[in-house]
């Protein structure tokens, strides 16, 4: 008996021990990054590093109040981006006139565009506060040549922010660059699968319309031959 209970006495003893470690792991893993920037995405289609300007962006980059888009973090050396001139520290508020609120919005412009046959395609650049307006080349090929996520830490970074340090802050985001390239290609269907579901929608109801016109036609038609 006393085996028993001295047993149980040990389980308890380790279940307490536990119980605030596993607290302490929960609060410690739900702790947000040191640096306060939102998460960053890879566009396809600019071999660029992208960051959704809020007011954290705005104060560390030191960026217009009021400016709204994404950040260019870094571009890849001979890369879209680096060949179309759109710069490290560029804001990009639109993409052949849709605006773009997230990363993911770029390369779904972009897709659309491509699946429509059109490879000019004008971005909306604010470089320090001014407007710049780019025609970008953008082909096919280019958008689904697969990009090297192990290199993004050595893309072209802008460097006027000293306080900032590129190198640190895709250390720490390395996982979360990972997996949202990894996601991307199915975020950017998604959304062209919606265009399309959208577009159908739009067809049929003006098809029903144009039925229901049809209809009235005809009746006032018959009536003015009786």
């Amino acid at each position: 008996m006393k085996t028993v209970y001295n047993s149980l006495r040990a389980l308890l003893i380790v279940a307490n021990i536990a119980a605030p470690l596993g607290g302490y792991s929960t609060a410690y893993a739900a702790t947000p990054p040191a640096h306060g920037l939102p998460a960053p995405q890879i566009s396809k289609a600019l071999d660029a590093l992208l960051l959704p300007v809020n007011k954290a962006v705005i104060k560390q980059f030191k960026l217009k109040k009021g400016e709204r888009g994404v950040l260019v973090l870094s571009v890849k050396k001979g890369g879209v981006a680096d060949k179309q001139g759109i710069k490290p520290g560029d804001v990009l508020s639109e993409v052949h006139g849709h605006k773009v609120h997230k990363p993911v919005d770029v390369d779904i412009a972009v897709s659309r565009d491509l699946k429509a046959g059109k490879s000019d395609i004008a971005f909306a650049v604010l470089r320090d506060g001014a407007p710049v307006a780019v025609a970008a080349v953008i082909t096919l090929e280019e958008y689904n040549e697969a990009v090297s996520v192990t290199e993004v830490s050595s893309w072209e970074s802008d460097t006027t922010e000293t306080s900032f340090s590129y190198s640190e802050y895709v250390s720490e985001e390395t996982q979360t660059i990972e997996s949202s390239y990894e996601s991307e290609e199915t975020t950017v269907e998604e959304a062209m699968t919606q265009d399309e579901t959208s577009s159908d929608e739009e067809t049929s109801e003006e098809e029903s319309d144009d039925s229901s016109d049809d209809s009235g036609d005809d009746g006032a038609d018959d009536g003015g031959d009786e």
